[in-house]
């Protein structure tokens, strides 16, 4: 009879543990890869801005098909301390009607309102275009700053057309480009864009600089995203949160 080298069979044990750790970290790494606007947030800089979100701006946690730390987002009550809105694009979900009722509340200056269509010519919206524009523009209280959103679109059969610029306007008109979304047609249903919503402006990390806060959609995913304006150009400190369908 022929016995079993010991020496041989941990060797095989530590094999398929190293193969085993080998899968998982693959299994990982493609989760990251395949949700870019949730990567981990491992810093103690990111949690405390995730904490200020999750306090400030999410309601039932978790939220639609994940992720598991995820939340329905919601919009901040105005008025609120600190911070004029001076324009604000709202829509709320009608459960009688089964559809979003949307309303203007305020406009832009003529100065702003020039600087934002300037803006989404600039991203291809023709001359001629025939849909609705829609804007939001928040200041901090105190500051000579604003930061100004214009979202145009119109359906066209099953089409929708779209542009969209998000910007600051400092006290010389100078116009900084947080997020944009060139001019295109995509499909009304299913449109494969990403779009953005001037969600806030607040201390998000406690440093005495108002950061801007976004929420990003990718049709049926949505989540937050953090703007920091402290340096000479603006720079993404936060992504997550949210959810998805």
């Amino acid at each position: 009879m022929t016995g079993t080298n010991p020496s041989l069979g941990g060797i095989r044990n530590v094999v398929a543990a190293l193969w085993l750790l080998f899968v998982v970290g693959v299994c990982v790494n493609a989760q990251i890869k395949k949700d870019p606007h949730r990567p981990t947030c491992s810093t103690a800089l990111c949690r405390k801005i995730r904490s200020y979100l999750r306090t400030h701006y999410c309601g039932q946690s978790p939220f639609g098909n994940g992720p598991g730390d995820g939340c329905d987002i919601k919009s901040p009550k105005m008025p609120r301390n600190g911070v004029d809105f001076l324009a604000n694009y709202h829509c709320e979900w009608n459960e009688t009607k089964k559809d979003s009722e949307c309303k203007q509340n305020g406009q832009p200056s003529a100065s702003v309102r020039n600087l934002l269509f300037q803006e989404l010519v600039r991203l291809g919206l023709p001359s001629n275009a025939n849909g609705q524009t829609h804007f939001d523009v928040l200041k901090p209280g105190a500051s000579s700053w604003s930061v100004a959103a214009a979202a145009y679109s119109h359906t066209v059969g099953e089409e929708i057309e779209l542009c969209q610029v998000i910007v600051t306007i400092d006290q010389n008109s100078h116009v900084t480009v947080l997020r944009e979304l060139p001019f295109q047609k995509a499909d009304i249903d299913v449109p494969q864009v990403t779009q953005w919503s001037l969600v806030d402006l607040a201390d998000v990390d406690g440093d005495g600089q108002v950061d801007v806060i976004l929420e990003g959609d990718a049709y049926e995913n949505h989540w937050l995203e953090v703007v920091s304006l402290k340096n000479e150009s603006p720079q993404t400190v936060f992504s997550g949160l949210g959810y998805y369908l």
